[in-house]
């Protein structure tokens, strides 16, 4: 009777912690969970127009080869692009939330957009253009950064 006591306790003991990390797991973000995954999204674009900027200025000063800016400038559109999915995954808890993905958005897509100006620019002229972009783009993020903190 013993043993059957004990594994009744055991498979209640189970229960408990599954249904505590199912509840954990399905649970809707608050407004903190959901600033921690706004201010994730905004740092990595930040970092990937920022890294753009300084790519591309090195580039346009014929100090890296095109082979190089083009993997820099790839791997920060897979930064934006997983960026991007994630800010597009939450769901904003409230409206003070939206607003601020509302503004956010349209920094994620500037990002991806000025990162592929960037890579494909067929010359001085656009590739400067597209790293002033970048520029402006990640001077705004670093605003909103540093207006969430």
């Amino acid at each position: 009777m013993k043993l059957v006591h004990r594994l009744v306790l055991s498979a209640a003991a189970l229960l408990a912690l599954w249904a505590g990390v199912a509840y954990h797991v399905s649970r809707p973000p608050d407004a903190l969970d959901y600033l921690r995954t706004v201010t994730q999204v905004a740092t990595s674009a930040h970092d990937a127009a920022a890294t753009g900027v300084l790519v591309g200025r090195q580039q346009l000063r014929d100090r890296v080869t095109d082979a190089y800016a083009a993997t820099a400038y790839d791997d920060g559109l897979r930064a934006v692009a997983g960026a991007h999915r994630k800010l597009a995954g939450a769901v904003p808890p409230d409206d003070a939330s939206a607003a601020l993905r509302d503004r956010l958005f349209p920094l994620v897509q500037a990002t991806a957009r000025a990162l592929t100006d960037a890579a494909r620019a067929a010359g001085e002229p656009a590739l400067r253009m597209a790293v002033e972009a970048l520029d402006e783009i990640s001077g705004r993020l670093a605003e909103l950064l540093e207006e969430q903190r």
